[in-house]
């Protein structure tokens, strides 16, 4: 194995920033030289494709011997770095993999760029509702029996995208779901953007490399020490229809790949690659101080499967409520829903210190009554409209409540975490109207006049 304390980006960048280079290049800050004193030691960092610091789209020196590395990390054939975030990973995969007219499963709660990736394509999507968690009241993965009932009434899948863990850290059986697609010969694709921390320890749910998918994206922002954008695609299963991918990547990701979020996925992956028993043991004790704190606290937690989430719950409480307080206090949570809040601790290693510091107040209050989580049994469904009669199509708006069985011009996605409450050529139920009226007042994507209570619908 190579030396994965080596990080190759960061080092030459590091000697090029010592070496008090005169910028006669783009990025037009010049090294940082017109910002701040307090900027310049960064900004020496953002270049371009300058003699010494390789190129992403054409990798031949340390760029390429850093995928290398991570490739190595992971246990793939091949592995690259990712600088338009796990989105823009998750549209090349498509393209790469789906042809027009070809039929594709994919979980009702998948990620909007995996929408789009399908629409981009011109491929057929079957959604397939996932199971609810029952503890968390959240969608957690498909059911093996759906996946593989879906796939005996469709067996010329080509595609099977799956997501894998939850915004909120629950899994679900996906080395059985894996089996059953490669049973039916599906290409399987796993958008893990959530767990490119997994490998690091035993004790973690296993990692959708591991467990056989085809090719799989992460968000090393989300969970390692990455900059914001910075994801990582990994090829485990080297088949001929992955050929178009490096073509892709080209076509979705900026010809001006930013170097300081390469170099933060090469000093992640070293990170995560010298993970040791101690950081795993130091990481174990930092979450059971959290857990005591947010207890002391007078606040109920729920433990999903990965240990970096914790759910935080209160009697009286909704979660938008909760997060008000957690932020009065300087506290900020990942996200909020109607019953709870999601923190996210960090990837600590031994020697490193993330303590709560300070008491949250938030008083008792008394129970209210919350309608009980939908536990509507699992189906596979399909669009009301192809895409491209979607393209031919003129919209209108109409009135929320007037829309049941027309069939919406519009994705709309509470957010984060951007899964859609409403997809794009779905007809729209009473449901679909109940849930898009619940995340009206909030933070959402799509809905161009959902605050007035109109949705867009086609004609």
């Amino acid at each position: 194995m190579r030396d994965q304390t080596k990080m190759p980006l960061v080092e030459r960048l590091d000697a090029h920033a010592k070496s008090c280079p005169i910028s006669l290049h783009v990025p037009g800050h010049k090294s940082g030289a017109i910002y701040p004193d307090a900027w310049q030691k960064f900004l020496k960092w953002d270049v371009t494709e300058i003699t010494g610091m390789d190129d992403l789209h054409h990798p031949e020196d340390v760029i390429l011997e850093a995928e290398e590395l991570l490739a190595e990390c992971y246990g793939s054939k091949k592995s690259y770095f990712l600088v338009n975030g796990t989105s823009g990973g998750n549209l090349a995969v498509i393209m790469a993999t789906l042809k027009r007219g070809e039929k594709v499963l994919v979980p009702r709660d998948a990620h909007k760029s995996i929408l789009h990736g399908i629409e981009l394509a011109g491929g057929e999507p079957i959604f397939l509702t996932p199971a609810t968690n029952k503890e968390v009241g959240v969608a957690s993965g498909v059911t093996t029996e759906l996946l593989e009932e879906t796939l005996h009434n469709h067996p010329d899948v080509k595609l099977c995208i799956l997501t894998y863990p939850s915004y909120y850290g629950t899994t679900f059986n996906l080395q059985k779901c894996i089996r059953i697609a490669h049973d039916f010969g599906a290409v399987v694709f796993v958008d893990e953007a959530h767990g490119a921390h997994f490998f690091t320890s035993s004790e973690f749910p296993k990692s959708a490399v591991e467990l056989g998918a085809d090719v799989v994206v992460q968000s090393a922002h989300k969970t390692l020490p990455a900059l914001t954008m910075g994801s990582y695609l990994h090829v485990v299963n080297d088949l001929p229809i992955f050929e178009k991918l490096a073509y892709y990547l080209q076509v979705f990701q900026t010809s001006s790949p930013s170097y300081l979020i390469m170099a933060s996925l090469d000093a992640a992956r070293k990170y995560a690659a010298t993970y040791t028993a101690a950081d795993v043991e130091a990481f174990w004790k930092m979450r059971a101080r959290w857990i005591k704190w947010l207890t002391k606290n007078k606040f109920e937690v729920i433990l999903p499967d990965d240990p970096l989430k914790i759910i935080v719950r209160k009697t009286g409480y909704t979660g938008y409520e909760l997060q008000a307080i957690f932020e009065e206090s300087s506290y900020f949570p990942e996200l909020a829903d109607e019953s709870q809040v999601l923190l996210i601790l960090p990837l600590i290693k031994k020697g490193i210190d993330f303590t709560p510091i300070s008491r949250i107040h938030s008083p008792s209050k008394k129970e209210i009554a919350k309608e009980p989580y939908e536990m509507s049994a699992p189906f596979a469904s399909g669009l009301a409209l192809t895409y491209e009669e979607m393209h031919a199509r003129a919209t209108e708006f109409v009135f929320l409540d007037e829309a049941t069985t027309r069939v919406s011009a519009e994705t709309i996605s509470l957010y984060p975490p951007g899964i859609p409450a409403i997809i794009r050529g779905e007809s729209i139920t009473e449901k679909h109207i109940r849930e898009l009226k619940n995340i009206r007042t909030r933070h959402y994507q799509g809905g161009e006049k959902l605050a007035e209570n109109y949705i867009r619908v086609f004609r």
